[in-house]
């Protein structure tokens, strides 16, 4: 089921995640020593979703995926979500058309975590600024295999929603689809809304 928002909280939700995904284009940017950008997230708010309804959202069964615990103001598991095959994709680009078969697998998995740790705290920091929020984030972890299993893990499913952002990662020669996926209990919903709403009357 998908949550429905007024427009204002839709547009300041998605400008607040804008500017952090802004941030994290630019750092990355300076990994690589090309441009990169990601495009304006396109955001929907799910209720009471069991893990299998994201494969209407994401357009392959199998993922990798780097996820990070944030607590404080309000408690959220997030994911940086990209299809298995685009994978090996970002990682070469990252560590150059020089990089072996060998040295991308070995790294893969270490690339991946700082790719998510960069746009998972520039989307938090975004947002912690935005709504005056602290939070504490935990090391990325690293996961792969199919959406179902491991977003079932994570208890992505009945009493939790879901507060998914789809990107696109355009890099010179290619673009890649990229999703950012928050699990939130109904309180902690409802909270992040309530200091939406306080932050929409401040710039009112």
């Amino acid at each position: 089921m998908t949550l429905h928002l007024s427009d204002i909280q839709q547009d300041a939700l998605t400008e607040i995640f804008n500017i952090g995904a802004g941030q994290a284009a630019d750092g990355l940017s300076r990994i690589v020593g090309e441009t990169i950008t990601l495009s304006v997230p396109r955001l929907s708010i799910l209720r009471n979703v069991k893990a299998k309804t994201l494969n209407e959202f994401i357009s392959s069964p199998r993922i990798s995926a780097v996820s990070q615990d944030f607590t404080g103001s309000i408690n959220a598991k997030a994911f940086l979500v990209f299809p298995e095959d685009k994978t090996k994709e970002i990682v070469r680009r990252m560590l150059g058309d020089s990089a072996s078969a060998d040295e991308l697998r070995e790294m893969e998995q270490e690339a991946l975590c700082e790719i998510g740790n960069i746009i998972l705290n520039s989307c938090m920091s975004s947002l912690s600024e935005a709504l005056q929020a602290d939070f504490q984030c935990s090391v990325p972890a690293y996961h792969l295999g199919l959406t179902d299993d491991i977003l079932s893990a994570h208890d992505a499913c009945d009493n939790n929603s879901i507060m998914f952002f789809m990107i696109n990662f355009s890099m010179p020669g290619s673009k890649i689809e990229g999703y950012l996926v928050f699990l939130l209990t109904l309180p902690a919903l409802n909270a992040l809304l309530k200091q939406v709403d306080q932050f929409l009357s401040g710039i009112a």
